[in-house]
């Protein structure tokens, strides 16, 4: 499900260091600012969040000033602080895998145009990755910023480079693309069928060099807190997806979402109705959207796609595929892997 709302807030950290870079450059930062409405000192000053749109309109500006590209050095210097309590709950878990589930539960706090499943495949374990909004032309540069900051979040735990790994990008090379070789140190693909990063699964059990369990589920507290205060702003629908992503194999229901919420079922229902979907909606669209993914890029079973799913018997996923393709999972698989 494509969400066309760009007045969901994003993080000021981001457009502060955008800010920044442009002060080091020696280049003044009110054209960065330009059509938004706000001004530096406002940003430089505040932690308010800024909406979407503003901040890609920041993009906007800054391709103009800096040259395409630009968003590669500027990722490279978004440390751990400032993806705030993810960025820090990412590096203090006990392994790789901790890390990784951190990444897939919180990701819309500080990015809410994604959202994203890992799986493990034979000997690699995928994450994938899937817009809520149409980015048009900023897509290139959201997604390669967004799998930086993935690279660096996920060697500081490793205390290595993460050589060895596999991006794929769904957009079509840029004209940039060979800064690519220094910016990235994992192997990159493009024009994907999807956003995905994959890994080595031996990966998922190596310690983090930061681990500090005490301090990792003080941070996990205050991620939870974070999303709380997104989902009141981010659209009802992207806060109950990120709810039913949150534990392959279990599907919570709208009663346990609202109330991890701290709002009634009522009121979540309300507020989905009043944003013209629902619960099952929203289910579905996940369901309808992995299955197809994992059919067609994955070596899952039907089976294990159904668990991951939230279906307990595989042939009421058949019947659900059907109704969505008019073709069974088998048939859809077969069709797409010739």
């Amino acid at each position: 499900m494509i969400i066309n709302d760009r007045n969901w807030r994003m993080p000021a950290t981001y457009l502060k260091v955008v800010l920044q870079e442009a002060q080091g450059a020696g280049i003044p930062i009110q054209p960065l600012l330009a059509n938004t409405g706000i001004s530096g000192q406002d940003v430089l000053t505040s932690d308010e969040p800024v909406s979407l749109e503003n901040t890609l309109q920041v993009l906007t500006n800054a391709q103009q000033l800096f040259g395409a590209g630009w968003h590669l050095q500027f990722a490279e210097r978004l440390t751990v602080s400032s993806h705030g309590p993810l960025g820090f709950a990412v590096v203090t878990g006990e392994n790789i895998r901790a890390a990784v589930e951190v990444l897939q539960r919180f990701i819309s706090t500080r990015a809410p145009f994604l959202w994203s499943a890992g799986t493990l495949e034979g000997d690699e374990f995928v994450l994938r990755f899937y817009e809520t909004t149409a980015l048009a032309e900023h897509r290139g540069t959201l997604m390669e910023i967004a799998a930086l900051s993935l690279q660096y979040l996920l060697e500081r735990p490793l205390g290595r480079t993460i050589a060895g790994a596999k991006l794929e990008f769904a957009h079509a090379a840029p004209a940039y693309a060979e800064l690519f070789e220094e910016a990235f140190h994992a192997d990159v693909t493009f024009s994907a069928e999807q956003h995905a990063f994959r890994i080595p699964a031996s990966w998922l059990e190596e310690p983090c060099a930061l681990f500090d369990q005490a301090m990792h589920t003080y941070l996990i507290g205050r991620c939870q807190e974070e999303l709380l205060a997104t989902a009141g702003v981010l659209p009802p629908e992207v806060a109950v997806r990120q709810a039913l992503l949150s534990q392959p194999g279990n599907v919570p229901g709208l009663p346990e979402i609202a109330q991890s919420q701290n709002i009634s079922a009522r009121t979540l229902m309300r507020r989905l109705k009043q944003a013209n979907t629902s619960y099952q909606q929203i289910l579905d669209d996940v369901r309808r959207t992995l299955s197809r993914d994992f059919l067609r890029n994955s070596n899952m079973t039907i089976t294990d796609i159904a668990w991951y799913l939230g279906f307990q018997d595989p042939s009421n996923f058949s019947r659900a595929f059907r109704s969505w393709y008019d073709e069974s999972p088998l048939d859809f698989r077969r069709r797409h892997k010739d």
